[in-house]
């Protein structure tokens, strides 16, 4: 419960942003499979950010090709989350995990000590943190999957959530999310974030 608490209490800090502001915008453009896309971006961001720490991937961003082939991901998943035709749809599975992958990729953690334990005990306790990661990742988030999970109990709710600018809010977070990664400023705006969790 601690780490799903110290999840939920990264929600209001800046780094945490880099992996749910993505997420959120997914939700908001899923129109049909919000739940499935939120659901796959969280094990894809759990997975990618465990593989990391754990040493099992290892690819950094660097050149033209390593910033153009995150940013067509980032616009192919987003075209693939609003044509999404069913929640069991490989679009929207597909769309979501790999969502999730790519911002685990990107993400550079920064805060809690529950966090810093599996971090550091990921090549010791492979299961064991690969749990707890989705536990801490379901907290940090929890936003994202109550926007996805509210529709199926608030039908004003779904009627806000499927309105055009709504949809089309998402679908612009998600191309400055393609542009920046595209134009090499990704690195520049996680910076930015990390030096605004530091000063709070």
């Amino acid at each position: 419960m601690a780490t799903f608490l110290e999840g939920v209490g990264s929600v209001g800090v800046a780094c945490t942003l880099a992996a749910l502001v993505p997420a959120v915008a997914l939700v908001l453009v899923a129109r049909k499979a919000r739940l499935t896309v939120a659901l796959y971006y969280l094990v894809g961001v759990t997975l990618l950010t465990w593989a990391r720490a754990s040493g099992h991937w290892d690819v950094e961003l660097s050149g033209a090709v390593m910033s153009l082939a995150p940013a067509a991901a980032v616009a192919g998943v987003f075209v693939l989350a609003y044509w999404a035709k069913a929640p069991a749809s490989l679009a929207a599975i597909g769309s979501g995990l790999v969502a999730g992958a790519l911002a685990g990729w990107l993400w550079r953690p920064c805060v809690g000590p529950k966090l810093g334990e599996i971090l550091n005990s990921t090549d010791t306790e492979a299961a064991r943190t690969l749990g707890l990661m989705l536990v801490y990742m379901a907290g940090a988030l929890l936003p994202a999957v109550l926007l996805a999970v509210l529709p199926h109990a608030l039908p004003a709710v779904r009627r806000f959530l499927d309105c055009m600018p709504v949809v089309v809010v998402g679908g612009a977070v998600g191309v400055a999310y393609a542009v920046t990664l595209a134009t090499g400023r990704y690195d520049d705006l996680v910076g930015e974030l990390y030096r605004m969790a530091a000063d709070t």
